[in-house]
């Protein structure tokens, strides 16, 4: 709206309420509005007076929900209340997000996001029975992680330019496992097929260990996985680590190029984490977790701990970035899912 309409409105609305306030209902109508803001700034206040729930899509015991926990341990003294985590897996991520998008607004249900939400979002015949970027308010980033490329020893790969040879002179021979359709192993390796021309079929699994356990008898040829899985099999000489799929290198692997040291830029792509409340959490309450969680962030023992899984943690998070970053996550996957037929019919 020009500033010459919002003026044009403001001078018509005065009039009404001088109207108004003339038969005494303006002063009914202003002492209502004064009245609801002021028990939402109470309400904001106040919070939190009860437990906070982090609900987490994935099942206890992995990177995502061992993070959760140390953030809920961080985020308790902060906020004078016991911030507790509760696992709710399934459906890619869905379960947990629609159970957040339908809860109540009022902050003590808060979704531990993944950005697989935002690829699984253009598949043809998504599932999910929410808008992710219009059913949430977004907190803050928590953390983000790169992915490796690793190959089985059996296959005596032993760098990228081998792996991508191998995918195009044995086209019908190479597998590449993940943790399931959708995840970033599986997008990041359809993302490497579509920037290089090369062949691999995917096979999914049921949990990323398990495709981990494939890769290394030699029923896979290689694997994008997380650190936290694969970092201390390639210390250990048990799996080959070719390249890391992001902008820098991996702290727990910095001998390993990333895939623009390698010679192939712009192949990027792993998981990364985030808080969203349902949409309609009062402003004031967002503030409030955004600011705890951006205290958190900026502690060097949260973000050691972090590092030892393979995270990496960016300070200073805002709910604008995540929006932003989460759009970005869908315009460029939408492209490769289409390339890769990737559909949930």
């Amino acid at each position: 709206m020009s500033s010459q309409n919002e003026q044009r409105w403001a001078t018509r609305f005065a009039a009404v309420l001088r109207s108004l306030k003339r038969t005494g209902v303006g002063l009914c109508v202003a002492a209502a509005g004064t009245v609801a803001l002021t028990g939402a700034q109470a309400s904001a206040q106040a919070f939190p007076d009860q437990p906070v729930k982090l609900i987490v899509p994935f099942t206890a015991g992995g990177a995502t929900d061992v993070a959760a926990r140390l953030l809920a341990e961080k985020l308790t003294p902060m906020l004078g209340q016991p911030v507790v985590v509760e696992n709710r897996p399934g459906a890619s991520a869905s379960v947990a997000a629609t159970s957040v998008a339908r809860a109540a607004p009022n902050g003590y249900n808060i979704l531990v996001g993944s950005s697989t939400l935002a690829s699984n979002a253009v598949v043809p015949g998504s599932t999910m029975n929410f808008d992710l970027l219009k059913d949430f308010e977004f907190i803050g980033e928590i953390a983000r992680s790169d992915l490796i490329v690793v190959t089985s020893s059996k296959t005596g790969v032993t760098n990228l330019r081998g792996l991508l040879d191998l995918m195009r002179t044995q086209r019908d021979k190479v597998q590449f496992g993940s943790a399931g359709v959708g995840s970033s192993g599986h997008l990041g390796g359809e993302l490497l097929k579509h920037k290089t021309g090369t062949s691999a079929l995917h096979i999914p699994y049921r949990g990323e260990s398990v495709a981990v356990a494939d890769l290394i008898g030699g029923q896979t040829t290689f694997q994008l996985c997380t650190p936290s899985s694969c970092a201390r099999l390639v210390q250990e000489g048990v799996l080959r680590a070719v390249a890391v799929t992001a902008k820098k290198r991996s702290s727990l692997l910095p001998n390993v190029p990333t895939m623009a040291e390698a010679g192939l830029p712009g192949v990027e792509a792993g998981p990364w984490w985030f808080l969203a409340a349902p949409k309609g959490t009062p402003g004031p309450i967002v503030d409030k977790l955004n600011a705890s969680l951006n205290a958190v962030l900026a502690d060097p023992r949260y973000r050691t701990r972090l590092q030892e899984l393979g995270m990496e943690v960016e300070p200073q998070t805002t709910p604008a970035a995540v929006r932003t970053e989460l759009q970005a996550e869908m315009d460029k996957w939408r492209p490769v899912v289409k390339a890769a037929g990737i559909t949930n019919n």
